[in-house]
């Protein structure tokens, strides 16, 4: 399993009351060195209800978000990959747009723009029996986007994340199958007297139906340890202007897709999540389409 390319999970994890926070998903199984994919990702999320600090589901108006991510993957070395994605969002908040909207881009309509880029690394420490891979990476504002708003791009703010990878292969369990996690400590820029750090994992428990069919079981979870709860903070002085980026958003989300392999270089995947449980979130559920195509530098070997 080390030396098998799995086709990635696009299991997309949302933030949506922080405007919209995606990521692709890496893997603890890394390229060889000179190998590498990239990936693009089209998401059609939609939201309905709102989740007080409570977890209580209340209807706040509707959201319809467009996504497409854009990935790299890079065997720097035989045990480290270099991966780095920028996603570019248009939501449209198809509430109430009246004088005094959330924000100044809930007017109905969308307003596309570049969200973030991450750069990572990550470093495989073991490779078997368990795959255990380290990983650190930054998230950067692209540019000065507008954060007030249902349909806000994003929540604009600097992090720095560590974390670690595990995964193996299940032969002895159940053949042609595999599962992988990841944790993640978020060091988020701090907003006023609010510390956003966040801790945050994910899960993939995959089977390969054919040597060109894979199938997997995906979930994601997130706690923030501090920052605004809704609604029994909006006496804060600030709120109506940092609510949306100083959320204390908490959630557990599933999914599942399948991944395709067309050619030994190109694949395509798909993917549906949603909402199990939240607290001072959205409770977003969407469908993701992309495609992958792996590349090899010269000497360097693509595995069948």
């Amino acid at each position: 399993m080390s030396s098998r390319f799995i086709a990635p999970t696009q299991f997309s994890v949302f933030i949506l009351i922080l405007g919209l926070a995606m990521s692709v998903q890496a893997q603890a199984w890394l390229p060889l060195k000179g190998e590498g994919q990239v990936t693009v990702t089209y998401q059609n999320i939609y939201v309905k209800d709102h989740v007080d600090y409570k977890g209580n589901r209340f209807d706040s108006g509707p959201i319809r978000t467009h996504s497409v991510i854009s990935s790299l993957e890079y065997g720097l070395k035989n045990r480290v990959a270099l991966d780095a994605d920028v996603t570019f969002v248009a939501s449209k908040y198809e509430g109430f747009v009246g004088p005094v909207p959330h924000g100044p881009v809930d007017t109905g309509v969308y307003h596309p723009a570049f969200q973030d880029l991450r750069v990572g690394a990550r470093f495989e420490l073991l490779s078997r029996p368990l795959v255990v891979t380290p990983f650190v990476a930054t998230v950067i504002p692209t540019h000065n986007y507008e954060t007030r708003g249902h349909s806000a791009v994003g929540r604009r703010l600097r992090e720095f994340q560590m974390g670690v990878y595990v995964g193996r292969d299940l032969e002895e369990i159940l053949p042609r199958s595999y599962v992988q996690s990841r944790y993640t400590y978020s060091i988020v820029e701090n907003l006023e007297e609010f510390n956003l750090n966040r801790s945050s994992g994910d899960f993939e428990l995959g089977y390969f139906a054919t040597d060109r069919i894979s199938l997997r079981l995906t979930g994601a979870w997130q706690k923030t340890y501090d920052g605004i709860e809704i609604p029994i903070d909006r006496n804060h002085p600030h709120y109506h202007d940092i609510h949306d980026r100083a959320t204390k958003a908490n959630f557990f989300r599933m999914g599942g897709g399948v991944s395709f392999s067309l050619t030994n270089a190109l694949g395509l995947h798909v993917d549906v999540n949603n909402t199990a449980r939240g607290a001072n979130t959205h409770a977003p559920r969407g469908l993701s389409l992309g495609i992958s195509w792996r590349f090899s530098g010269r000497g360097s070997r693509v595995d069948k």
